[in-house]
């Protein structure tokens, strides 16, 4: 049997940015951390021990909420959103550790096809450990993780748009950058179409503080496979501005 790989994965807290000679320093308060550990393919979820010794029962209270965490995680009663980010987290975590080799290599380590839906927040997962943790500029960091994902698109599409609440519960940053790839490409959708609100609107990552994550992963991905319904429907603009990208199922 191969040894079982470990990482930590957090969720939820608050962000806080600060500006360096670095570059963007990104430190966190109040995050629910989670053991992650993969034994093969099969993933679990642990919790991790208290790190402090002090007020006993503070860490005992802290304690449970990590058991609670993990269990939900293990039992399935956590949302498709929060397992699919627990999962891509710990893989993407495995696959930049310290001593991995240069992160603008990542697509060797790590390459994943998607169907859409919620398991696309690897995507923006990706994304923010290149910009905050590696410190990449935002087109070699944007290369990068194109080149990691492809994307088929079902029949039936997974998953409903998530509230970006809901993200924000998760990865705080990570919310904030669904919103920052939706103005770039809005922005890019108004160069090519000014005025028309339809268009964009159809196109768009986010609407109505929701996040389409299929949408999000149409507009990244370096290759996308699907149907001549969708190329003519919602993606209609994204396979007009680079019909490269795009090959019809």
């Amino acid at each position: 049997m191969g040894e079982k790989r470990k990482t930590t994965v957090y969720f939820g807290g608050e962000a806080h940015k600060q500006w360096t000679e670095r570059g963007l320093e990104v430190s966190y308060s109040g995050r629910t951390p989670a053991v992650a550990v993969f034994d093969g393919d099969t993933l679990t979820a642990e919790a991790p021990e208290p790190g402090r010794a002090g007020d006993v029962k503070a860490g005992y209270n802290e304690l449970a909420r990590w058991q609670e965490l993990a269990a939900r995680l293990n039992n399935g009663s956590v949302s498709p959103l929060s397992s699919a980010y627990f999962r891509a987290s710990a893989e993407i975590s495995l696959a930049l550790a310290d001593d991995a080799p240069d992160w603008r290599t990542t697509d060797e380590r790590y390459s994943r096809t998607l169907s859409g839906g919620a398991e696309s927040i690897a995507i923006v997962e990706l994304l923010r450990v290149l910009l905050d943790e590696k410190h990449a500029a935002w087109d070699e960091a944007v290369d990068t993780v194109s080149r990691c994902f492809e994307l088929r698109i079902p029949e039936v599409r997974p998953g409903a748009p998530v509230p970006l609440a809901a993200v924000r519960a998760l990865q705080p940053r990570d919310a904030e950058l669904i919103g920052v790839l939706n103005e770039k490409l809005c922005s890019r959708l108004w160069d090519a179409w000014p005025g028309d609100w339809l268009r964009i609107g159809e196109s768009a990552i986010v609407r109505d503080d929701e996040a389409d994550l299929t949408m999000l992963a149409a507009a990244m991905c370096l290759r996308i496979y699907c149907t001549k319904e969708e190329l003519a429907g919602s993606l209609r603009a994204l396979y007009t501005l680079d019909p490269a990208r795009f090959t019809e199922l």
